[in-house]
């Protein structure tokens, strides 16, 4: 049985940084050098305290680990930031037994896994993906998407709230994409309950580019990536998206993640994962996108041309665009672009809304997106 390591310790200020930024090179050693480590995610409590989440596939991988100490220098270094240990402490991790919520992995990567919420009854349920938004990156995960999982449950469909391989843990060209249509396509074998005729996705911000670039799936040459879907969406709504990657690209989206102290917009979430801000920090001075296609799309235009919803012809898929006019984060010129190109994607813009806003499901922007969706999954 797998194992999970709970460790807790403090940090001063002032060595936060630098302990991030060692982070990575931590858990590279640990990968290459530890038998029986799976995964580790370091979470903040407060200003100076972290828990160290590490997953172990059993004691004896974890026992030994531990009597190799700071043995790589990498490890020692991490260990250097470190202030002092208030806690270690093991707990087992179970399979979720079937029930309203369980975690389900659709792949071998820690961050192949989704959470699936399936409503009370025998089915069959309407089914609607989740896709996160964070920049593409490992900073942010699945979590932010949670409310959205918990209303669309509520009113009976089935939720499959997807987390995917993200810039600074193996993500990037090809394999963020190539997860995205792995999550979609496996609603096909979930859970016999789940209704793949009547599947839904909806992405907010990064995930909205995801979502809308699943709407084109079926139209991709064989052999690109993403080609050839398992599951075909009947609707696609993108809350916020970067829709036009190319104009991102040359407005350079996303350099904001190279300043560590920059102030976070209103409502921003914390990340997630802080241990991941090194590793994208450091190679997204020409934008984020410039990261995630591994170049700029004078350099690598057939990537572009395969991911910007924008430059992808027809959907086939009807699609919303909903963005606020008060978005400060993805400047809402992205969506109309997408819409004015894509004859089945409709642009609807919120009054006052801001970037965050147009995911919260107390907000009139949710409604909006509940009217134009629920003909489409009855």
């Amino acid at each position: 049985m797998a194992v999970i390591e709970l460790t807790t310790f403090t940090v001063r200020p002032e060595r936060t940084s630098a302990m991030l930024a060692a982070r990575p090179g931590m858990l590279a050693a640990f990968r290459e050098g530890r038998r029986g480590f799976v995964s580790a995610k370091l979470v903040r409590l407060d200003a100076g305290t972290w828990l160290d989440v590490v997953e172990w596939i059993d004691d004896t991988a974890w026992d030994e680990s531990k009597a190799k100490g700071g043995d790589d220098p990498r490890i020692a270094e991490f260990f250097g930031t470190i202030d002092a240990l208030v806690s270690s402490r093991r707990g087992a991790r179970y399979d979720d037994p079937p029930g309203p919520v369980r975690t389900v992995a659709y792949g071998p990567h820690p961050a192949q896994v989704g959470e699936l919420y399936r409503p009370a009854g025998e089915g069959p349920f309407p089914v609607v993906v989740l896709l996160h938004g964070g920049y593409w990156t490992a900073m942010f995960d699945r979590r932010t998407a949670t409310p959205l999982a918990d209303e669309l449950l509520a009113r009976g469909y089935a939720v499959w709230n997807v987390d995917y391989r993200r810039l600074g843990d193996d993500g990037g060209w090809p394999s963020t994409f190539e997860d995205v249509a792995t999550a979609i396509d496996v609603v096909a074998d979930l859970d016999p309950a789940l209704d793949v005729a009547r599947v839904a996705v909806i992405g907010h911000s990064a995930g909205g580019q995801l979502a809308a670039w699943a709407a084109h799936r079926p139209a991709l040459a064989a052999g690109a990536v993403g080609a050839d879907p398992k599951v075909v969406p009947v609707a696609v709504v993108s809350l916020a998206g970067v829709l036009d990657l190319v104009e991102a690209d040359r407005t350079r989206f996303g350099t904001v993640l190279a300043d560590g102290q920059a102030a976070r917009p209103a409502a921003a979430p914390e990340p997630a994962y802080p241990e991941f801000w090194p590793a994208v920090a450091e190679g997204v001075g020409e934008g984020v996108v410039n990261l995630l296609l591994g170049g700029h799309v004078g350099e690598v235009p057939d990537r572009y041309a395969t991911a910007s919803p924008s430059e992808m012809g027809g959907a086939g898929v009807p699609v919303l665009a909903l963005h606020g006019d008060a978005d400060d984060v993805v400047p809402p010129a992205f969506s109309r672009t997408y819409a004015s190109r894509v004859a089945e994607a409709e642009y609807v813009e919120v009054p006052g809304a801001d970037h965050f806003q147009v995911m919260d499901p107390t907000h009139e922007s949710w409604q909006r997106v509940i009217e134009w969706l629920t003909p489409r999954l009855h």
